[in-house]
């Protein structure tokens, strides 16, 4: 006998919640819409090739939404420039609607600066300022450069690198040091002239 008591409480239940979700959809789609009125529909305006910043300005005057779903590398377009929009423009969409843009990430390459002579700590914030690695390959005695600052770097000054890639450095490690008396490679000569 429990068991058909527990059998028809799950039917009143399920019945119960069915009638619930029936009439919220009803009131949600139907009556509310009819009593508080629909929000009217806007043209989509045309925001390809603008600033990100002045298509939010646009999209806000419309009383629209505006979302970057993306960004791409283009060689045409500069830096936040939108290159897409999805509803495309002319297209009705609602009022406190959301149009969805593409926009550029600015150029794919970049030119390497001249780093020669410059300071390590300098040569590594003109390297992250351009989006780009840096790695020490090697370090060098130079009578021209001081300790720590750049020889030269690999690829050299002028070339076009992909952003992301990584730069090498060739850092000086001084002036060339003087031989020494037990440094049997190099000739010792005798003093000549006013002994001390």
């Amino acid at each position: 006998m429990d068991n058909i008591d527990f059998k028809r409480l799950g039917y009143l239940t399920g019945i119960g919640l069915g009638i619930i979700i029936v009439t919220a959809f009803i009131f949600s789609q139907l009556i509310f819409p009819i009593v508080l009125g629909r929000t009217p529909k806007v043209e989509t305006p045309n925001v390809q090739g603008m600033n990100l910043l002045e298509a939010k300005k646009l999209m806000e005057g419309e009383k629209l939404h505006l979302v970057v779903k993306d960004s791409l590398f283009s060689e045409s377009q500069p830096t936040e420039a939108i290159l897409e929009q999805d509803p495309p423009a002319g297209e009705k969409i609602r009022q406190d609607g959301t149009v969805y843009v593409v926009i550029s990430r600015g150029s794919s390459t970049v030119t390497l600066p001249d780093l020669s002579g410059k300071s390590y700590q300098e040569a590594i914030i003109s390297l992250r300022n351009l989006d780009l690695k840096y790695a020490i390959a090697d370090s060098v005695y130079s009578d021209d450069y001081a300790v720590n600052s750049v020889v030269r770097s690999v690829p050299y000054s002028g070339n076009k690198v992909k952003k992301r890639s990584t730069v090498k450095l060739i850092l000086s490690r001084g002036n060339t040091p003087l031989p020494d008396s037990t440094n049997s490679a190099y000739p010792v000569y005798p003093m000549q002239g006013d002994e001390y």
